[in-house]
């Protein structure tokens, strides 16, 4: 009933909040007789029994209000300004960082998506170049095909397309090259030249026709391309011939001799679709190249070469930039050499125009173009080619005695020399050997005194052709020098009468010294034989016992893979030096060995037995070499 009465009596409220003026701040700051109590109608749940905590359940302050209520009034004003200051410096210096706690780390925090940079094309193609460079070009490939559309174009695809040919992952890169296009990103004319350029370092077309098929779909759609620029934009940087140059250069690699004078007839008289000075320097290259596949053989590409040439001087009157350089000097050489007379002519008159050496001149005088060792290469070849092996010696001389501003001795090469030699060893003057030894040591003397040291130091096969000059000569003292000179050894302790127990051997530096080979231990018999000298003979067959017939056999020289036509050559050359070893020892054992000490002439009968046992393992074998008869030799005691 006390209940029931209680809740008739107390008005009813809606709700248990207290009025704003009961918890605002001018209230809190007011004295505790002057804040009133709520009353026990205004709660929601109220008791009906009189309890004596009603003052405890009151309205508390919060904890901070009440200690500024209680703090002087020049605290509280004091505190107020100062942070009124510093809500103020916060707003000038935004950058002000605020409280952190001591576990806050800096790294995890993610940043607004405001401040995300986005990724761009020239990083994702750096990315992409520091991944192949590392040998991981599928990774690559799975970056590309993953990246943001936005970071992604035609020069990013570019990129990669040219590490895979790099690699020789041409279809790789053909693949790549047709999902670009899927894609939305139309080639442009880097594209084309990336991909001619890399096919065009195939050397084996025989086993890639699936490459030359992808290449010939290119030229269409490089065409293609050019049609679209000439009909929309005629004045546009894109149209250029340049990117032919590689279609070029692979297609005579590939044997395609009428092919590429279709690409080239293809191309516009006048415009930028003119052929430029790389389509030209590329049309020699193509014509050398694929020379020995044509029907007519080298006469016909020479003559193309040479109306070739007439084509391009009459262009150069219309276009000054149209200049030939050393390259393009160099490839009209090759594809002229292998002619006739009248080819023969222009390659010589080009040498003289452009270089200055001069035929029956002792001196030469400056040309167009300063003398590279590419282009006295070239030049060397063409007079062995052309069967002028006097004009080798001759340029050989003018070279050595010009300034070095326009190509002096300073060029020379290994490589020159090696021409040099077998122009002299086709020529057969006299004198031969002692004229390739004098060559010789200048070489060694260059490789010490000149900036060209390590290029025009002697290998194994300048020792050869030297030694092949000796036999030709019949010089055996220059043999003898020249096997000094190669291995280290001194020939003078396998003389008659200064044989020595131990032979003296030169310590030298690596790739300095060589081991005779067959080949060349051949000629030095050879040229023993060709002496009539029965003591050169006795020192040839020391040297050779000293050295040990299997030692001579297994000789590899220079070669670091053994292939088929290593094998057959090591085949040939080992038949050839036990046929002339037999021939030397039947020549020193004449009249029952009356011309050889017993001791020695056991040693040597037991390399003739060696050399005959070799020549039946090997005649008995497939596919055995004969060595060409050597003609018997009248000796002399």
């Amino acid at each position: 009933m006390l209940r029931n009465a209680t809740h008739r009596s107390a008005p009813r409220v809606a709700s248990s909040v207290l009025s704003l003026k009961t918890l605002s701040l001018e209230s809190h700051h007011l004295p505790h007789s002057s804040t009133s109590q709520p009353s026990p109608a205004d709660r929601r749940f109220a008791s009906t029994r009189h309890s004596s905590r009603v003052e405890v359940e009151a309205l508390q302050l919060p904890r901070f209000l009440r200690r500024q209520h209680l703090q002087p009034k020049s605290i509280a004003n004091g505190a107020s300004s100062k942070s009124a200051g510093k809500q103020k410096a916060d707003a000038i210096s935004p950058s002000t960082t605020a409280f952190r706690s001591r576990h806050y780390d800096a790294s995890k925090e993610t940043a607004p998506k405001s401040e995300i940079r986005l990724l761009e094309p020239h990083a994702l193609s750096a990315r992409l170049k520091k991944l192949c460079d590392a040998g991981k070009l599928p990774d690559a490939i799975y970056m590309l095909k993953n990246a943001p559309l936005d970071a992604q174009n035609t020069q990013v695809w570019n990129t990669l397309i040219w590490e895979c040919l790099k690699e020789k992952r041409h279809s790789t890169a053909y693949q790549l090259f047709v999902d670009m296009k899927r894609r939305g990103f139309s080639p442009t004319l880097r594209t084309f030249q990336t991909f001619f350029n890399g096919l065009s370092r195939i050397e084996s077309w025989s086993t890639h026709t699936k490459q030359l098929a992808h290449a010939r779909s290119l030229y269409e759609g490089f065409q293609r391309h050019v049609a679209s620029i000439k009909r929309h934009d005629p004045s546009n940087p894109e149209l250029s011939s340049d990117p032919l140059a590689g279609y070029i250069r692979l297609l005579g690699n590939a044997g395609q001799y009428q092919e590429i004078f279709d690409v080239y007839y293809a191309l516009d008289l006048e415009g930028p679709m003119t052929p430029t000075q790389y389509v030209y320097t590329a049309m020699f290259q193509a014509i050398a190249a694929a020379k020995n596949d044509t029907p007519e053989g080298a006469v016909k590409a020479a003559a193309d070469a040479r109306l070739l040439w007439a084509q391009m001087l009459k262009a150069s009157k219309k276009n000054p930039s149209l200049v030939p350089d050393s390259h393009t000097i160099v490839a009209a050489l090759n594809a002229l050499s292998g002619g006739n007379g009248m080819d023969y002519h222009l390659a010589f008159k080009i040498v003289s125009e452009y270089y200055g050496l001069d035929a029956n001149k002792m001196t030469s005088q400056p040309g167009l173009l300063t003398l590279q060792p590419e282009s006295l290469a070239a030049i060397l070849r063409l007079c062995n080619q052309s069967k002028q092996y006097s004009l080798a010696s001759q340029f050989y001389q003018q070279v050595r005695r010009r300034p070095e501003n326009i190509g002096g001795a300073s060029i020379i090469d290994r490589g020159h020399m090696e021409e040099v030699f077998k122009a002299d060893i086709a020529l057969r003057e006299p004198g031969i050997g002692y004229h390739a030894v004098q060559m010789l040591e200048w070489m060694l003397r260059q490789e010490i005194s000149s900036a060209n040291g390590p290029k025009i130091r002697p290998a194994l096969s300048t020792y050869t052709l030297v030694m092949q000059g000796c036999r030709y000569s019949g010089d055996w003292s220059s043999a003898t020098r020249t096997f000094d000179l190669m291995t280290g050894y001194h020939s003078h302790d396998f003389m008659d009468g200064s044989v020595a127990a131990n032979p003296r051997l030169d310590k030298r530096g690596p790739g300095r010294s060589f081991s005779p080979t067959a080949d060349v231990m051949s000629w030095m018999l050879g040229t023993a034989q060709a002496t009539k000298n029965r003591a050169h003979m006795r020192q040839a067959l020391r040297i050779v016992d000293h050295l040990g017939f299997d030692t001579v056999m297994h000789a590899r020289g220079e070669v670091k893979q053994e292939t088929n036509k290593v094998m057959k050559s090591r085949t040939f050359f080992g038949a050839k030096f036990a046929s002339v070893l037999m021939e030397t020892t039947d020549h020193v054992m004449e009249e029952n060995g009356r011309y050889a000490k017993p001791e020695e002439a056991r040693k040597w009968w037991a390399l003739y037995k060696q050399a005959q046992n070799w020549s039946k393992n090997q005649e008995s074998g497939p596919q055995a070499p004969k060595p060409r008869k050597r003609r018997s030799v009248q000796n002399q005691v």
